[in-house]
């Protein structure tokens, strides 16, 4: 499997006739999964995706909760690879499904083939601890403050003993600086040359990629791979990942934002005050980072006599020229982004903030900024002085490596090789930064591209962040993605808007002007659970419409009907943290006094939360964008899922607003074409946490009235699976919650059993 055979006309491609049996009624799949049920739109899914592996086809598949996806990919995708001899790349968004396909899913599938396959999860490299860079935070583990000193103990006694040296195994969550001095990464690794070469827990996770027949991703690792033979121009040669010669794509609505934040140049001032960080940094009077490493280094080297001449002006440079320059870097640095705060709040002077999005700081930069007189009279050449800075320590730390080349002693050079190999890539980091920096205040982006300033409130200090991205990447994906492989597949309970995939298509390139020479197949399946038994649709018709100022309180009032009404075990799905926050004040006392446990993002990560709200009863999740989707909670654990205001996307969010623009340019509708859509794909998103299983009952509570009262609200209920749903005075909504949950109470019993 290491390598792409060439394809030969006796060898032939998937049997579909033969794959159907095994989901059958009688096929292998019966006997392994207790109460495994046939499914003609599972098996109609499976059929597509064969007809594109055997037929080098595009599919573009929506397949409803209950279908089957992943069991209806993993057969072709395993029976290719026997018969083949190609390996399939499988991508998805989240860790959970990542797990669900290694862990059940795909040792089910190959027992029912009776086909040996190995699958490997494959991480990004930053996933893997450096034991390299563990021997040498060893070195400076006094110079740590207490708590760092104690989380390093712990990863060092790790790090030697662990299986896979995978973060994701150690026993706690350790802090990002820490993390940064111990991981492996791809510019800072010496590879074969490193003396650790032989352990590396990164590169035995490689080999046992390149033995495997699926490799499972996330997206973001696959893009890198796409971004890596892209620039290489290489498809036949391992890169980043393994040669593959087919792609799924599970969770396939995340592709347009993931690939457009892949692909986009960005600077912060946290991960650029790290950066010189890890080269040098004070703490307690004393020095630390690589390049005190490398001057104890060469010190340590000329121990048995006294310095010679020559690397006097060598010393001189890491004891008075660098920490000078680095003294001047920092203060550029907290001074050029908190000017670049300022002008995204002088900008925004007389524009009436979003009350909801109100705790969002950004800025889209516009041609007319570029002319504004604080930007041209100060940001620009503080920005350019910034970057002149960064320009003149990378040169000076470049001058030592040149010195010690020279000094040509090769003793000095194996000691202290790994060091200036990190050297070497943080200055590389400190270099593309400059650049983007300047790029950045020079000229406004061409109408291809939008660039922001946004400003993140750390616990500790605001993290000012610079961004600049293409605005459509439909041209990227044609040419990284879909041309150079074989057969793609995209598939998400989540891809078309209104029964048809025009957005999707529109958005990922997948029409005649991008790929004219390549097949495209498209199949909507529904759902096989019945939601006309197992879901109402209730929308209450005379609430204040959610621009209404009277709309947070009314929304509260109805969310706790709805509580009530379920006793519990709700989710309430929110569009924004700050409304969230508000409900939350005004709910909270009830909820505690009427004895329901409330559970609200922020307080813990999203899956502690999650799984302390299926182990509650009488409890409610208040969540906002994570929790619309990825989450999976079957049976009584959910039974009431209130989807408080359409998700439309903010129009002031910089990306947004510039696609819209370019619509308009275009001579398009924004709306219909890339608002609503998006809205659309996310309110199914959020409708579908609730029925999971066919015994699954409950009800989904909308607030938003302009579900009723505008014409494209028809566009999202013919969207959803059909089901029973009602237009109701608000005040009768508790009761037709309450007859509903009593009708359904057998699909209960019959969960429980």
């Amino acid at each position: 499997m290491s390598s792409i055979l060439p394809r030969e006309k006796n060898i032939e491609g998937v049997d579909a006739q033969k794959a159907l049996k095994i989901l059958q009624p009688e096929g292998n799949l019966s006997k392994i999964i207790k109460g495994f049920e046939s499914r003609e739109e599972q098996q109609k899914m499976m059929q597509n995706i064969i007809e594109a592996y055997n037929k080098d086809q595009i599919a573009l598949i929506e397949a409803g909760t209950g279908t089957g996806k992943s069991i209806a990919y993993l057969i072709p995708a395993i029976l290719w690879a026997a018969q083949r001899k190609e390996r399939s790349v499988i991508s998805t968004h989240t860790i959970t499904l990542q797990e669900q396909l290694l862990l059940k899913d795909i040792p089910i599938v190959a027992q029912a083939l009776n086909i040996t396959v190995k699958a490997v999860l494959v991480k990004g490299m930053r996933n893997y601890v450096c034991l390299r860079k563990v021997e040498e935070t060893r070195a400076e583990q006094l110079l740590l403050a207490p708590q760092e000193a104690e989380e390093f103990a712990r990863i060092d006694a790790w790090a030697h003993t662990t299986y896979d040296g995978s973060k994701s195994s150690l026993t706690f969550e350790p802090s990002g600086h820490l993390w940064d001095k111990v991981c492996a990464e791809n510019d800072t690794c010496s590879k074969s040359q490193c003396p650790f070469y032989q352990d590396c827990h990164f590169f035995k996770a490689r080999k046992e990629a390149n033995e495997a027949h699926l490799l499972i991703v996330n997206h973001h690792l696959l893009f890198a791979d796409l971004a890596s033979r892209a620039e290489s121009k290489n498809y036949q040669d391992p890169s980043i990942l393994p040669i593959y010669t087919k792609v799924i794509l599970d969770e396939a609505h995340h592709i347009e934002d993931i690939a457009t934040e892949y692909f986009a140049q960005k600077v912060n001032q946290l991960d650029l005050l790290r950066v010189v960080g890890r080269l040098a940094a004070e703490k307690g009077g004393k020095t630390q980072g690589k390049l005190a490493q490398l001057k104890e280094k060469i010190l340590a080297h000329y121990n048995s006599k006294a310095p010679p001449t020559e690397i006097s002006s060598l010393l001189s440079k890491f004891n008075i020229d660098l920490p000078g320059i680095r003294i001047d870097l920092l203060k550029l640095i907290t001074e050029g982004f908190d000017k670049l705060h300022a002008f995204i709040n002088i900008a925004k002077a007389g524009i009436r903030p979003n009350e909801e999005h109100s705790n969002e700081n950004k800025l889209r930069l516009l041609p007319e900024h570029y002319k504004h007189t604080l930007w041209v009279g100060e940001i620009k050449s503080h920005i350019h002085a910034l970057a002149t800075s960064l320009q003149k320590y990378v040169q000076v730390i470049s001058s030592i490596e040149n010195a010690l080349k020279a000094l040509g002693q090769e003793p000095l050079n194996e000691v202290s090789k790994g060091i200036r190999y990190e050297i070497e890539a943080l200055c590389g980091r400190l270099a593309d930064a400059s650049f983007i920096l300047q790029q950045f205040v020079d000229t406004a982006p061409p109408p291809s591209k939008v660039r922001w300033i946004e400003a993140q409130l750390l616990k500790t200090m605001i993290n000012v962040n610079i961004a600049d991205a293409e605005l459509d990447i439909a041209k990227a994906l044609a040419e990284y993605l879909f041309k150079p492989f074989s057969s793609v597949v995209l598939c998400s309970a989540t891809l078309a808007t209104n029964k048809q995939f025009t957005f999707t298509k529109q958005r990922l390139g997948l029409t005649p002007s991008y790929i004219s020479k390549l097949t495209l197949t498209e199949n909507i399946y529904d759902s096989p659970f019945d939601y006309r038994k197992q879901a109402l649709l209730a929308i209450p018709n005379d609430i204040p419409n959610p621009l209404d100022s009277r709309f947070n309180l009314a929304a509260a009032e109805k969310i706790w009907e709805c509580i009530q009404a379920s006793h519990g075990n709700a989710f309430v799905l929110f569009t924004s943290y700050n409304m969230l926050k508000i409900c939350c004040q005004v709910l909270q006392a009830r909820l505690q006094q009427y004895k329901y446990t409330l559970f609200k993002q922020g307080d813990d990560n999203r899956q502690t939360l999650l799984n302390k709200f299926k182990k509650t009863d009488r409890s409610v999740l208040f969540g906002t964008d994570s929790f619309w989707e990825g989450v999976d909670v079957v049976g009584e654990a959910l039974r009431c899922v209130i989807i408080v205001k359409l998700p439309f996307k903010v129009p002031t969010e910089p990306i947004t607003q510039a696609r819209t623009e370019a619509i308009l340019a275009k001579g398009g509708d924004p709306f219909m074409e890339y608002s609503l859509p998006n809205a659309i794909v996310k309110f199914k998103q959020g409708f579908g946490r609730l029925i999971r299983n066919k015994n699954d009952r409950g009800c989904i509570v909308c607030l938003d009235t302009r579900l009723i009262t505008k014409k494209y609200g028809q566009q999202f209920l013919n969207s959803l699976p059909p089901c029973q749903h009602i237009f109701i005075p608000s005040e009768k909504l508790r009761e037709y919650m309450q007859n509903f949950y009593k009708k359904t109470t057998y699909l209960a019993k019959n969960n429980s059993s």
